[in-house]
């Protein structure tokens, strides 16, 4: 076969492959899940696998089973601890009256108005007319309820999406070389060493990466549950903002100021009787602001630098260039998506001085 035929039938199959990934791509969704959960199970199954009775070792399929039946619990305990949560502040945003966030705000509106009106003599511009106009709406009973209509539709489609990455997951982290063969498969057969070692190292810093993002994800549920529940708010609705805060913080840099922003809006809705809630806006901030020292000096270095060793710097700019190109979906898979591309090209463009360079601490 001619190079040019060679091109052409390497394009359709580009094209093929392309095609189904994007066909089947809640499928293939299931398969990255499963793929990072055994990633994060690994040092678990690892562990069990050392355990010895006499004679007798934990096998490989006992081991994957326990581990699974542990990340299931974790999963139904925060569930069932978060779930009824959720549904009582659903409940409170259905009876909230829009007027009770202008009236506890009062003071610091009029401020701001003061001063836009002042810089800007001629806008006449109104926070509480905005605020009913335009964030009113959201609190309508209504709009919740038919929001509440929709998520019963794919509930169903949930269980269905549980069962089979709990299943994928099981054998992935039976055989733990499953999901590589399916990878190394793709390729001739003459780059075979290649990948496997380009898929042993990523494997190795992304395990670290994920597992320490969830010790950052559970410091920070701690960090800003407990002090915003010391400061008066319910425990319920510190979890709740600790929980989402936890959850966003994921994503890079402008996760944790949607998170405080959030945080806020949900304290707004559930006052602290007693205490202005100009007070306990500040005192949030404070305490987010702590946390986001805290992360960024501490967390982060470690988890994004040590984990996939790569410069900080180098973290931002690949971060900045994933959000311009996927917007927020790109920032949350860029580090991972980058560490994969980092191992893959010091195995295979090691010659090139750039490459030798961005590479040379993996």
């Amino acid at each position: 076969m001619s190079p040019i035929y060679r091109w052409i039938a390497a394009g359709a199959g580009l094209l093929v492959a392309g095609y189904l990934v994007w066909y089947f791509q809640a499928i293939v969704f299931y398969i990255l899940i499963a793929a990072v959960l055994s990633l994060m199970g690994k040092p678990l199954v690892t562990l069990l696998r050392r355990i010895r009775i006499r004679s007798w070792a934990v096998p490989q399929w006992l081991a994957a089973m326990a581990t699974l039946a542990v990340m299931l619990v974790v999963i139904y305990v925060l569930a069932v601890t978060l779930v009824p949560v959720v549904i009582d502040k659903i409940d409170q945003l259905s009876s909230f009256n829009i007027d009770q966030l202008t009236t506890a705000l009062s003071d610091p509106i009029s401020r701001v108005e003061e001063y836009i009106n002042n810089f800007l003599p001629d806008n006449n511009f109104s926070i509480r007319e905005y605020i009913h106009t335009q964030v009113g709406p959201l609190f309508v009973a209504a709009n919740i309820g038919s929001s509440l209509a929709s998520v019963t539709g794919w509930i169903v489609d949930l269980v269905i999406a549980v069962f089979s990455v709990s299943f994928i997951t099981y054998f992935f982290l039976k055989d733990d070389r499953l999901f590589f063969e399916g990878v190394v498969i793709l390729f001739p057969s003459k780059y075979e060493a290649n990948i496997k070692r380009a898929l042993d190292s990523a494997t190795t810093l992304l395990i670290r990466y994920f597992i320490g993002i969830c010790i950052e994800m559970f410091v920070k549920l701690v960090c800003i549950t407990l002090p915003l529940y010391l400061i008066g708010l319910e425990f319920n609705t510190a979890l709740v903002i600790g929980v989402i805060s936890a959850v966003l913080n994921v994503i890079p840099y402008i996760g944790p100021l949607i998170g405080a922003l959030a945080g806020c809006v949900i304290a707004m809705l559930s006052p602290v009787p007693g205490v202005p809630m100009g007070s306990v806006l500040f005192q949030m901030i404070v305490v987010f602001i702590i946390f986001q020292l805290i992360d960024n000096i501490i967390l982060q270095p470690y988890i994004y630098s040590s984990s996939v060793k790569a410069h900080p710097l180098e973290i931002f700019i690949v971060i900045l260039m994933a959000g311009y190109i996927a917007g927020v979906l790109g920032m949350l898979f860029a580090i991972p998506a980058y560490t994969v591309i980092r191992v893959f090209a010091k195995e295979f463009f090691n010659h090139f001085r750039v490459v030798q360079k961005l590479t040379e601490k993996i």
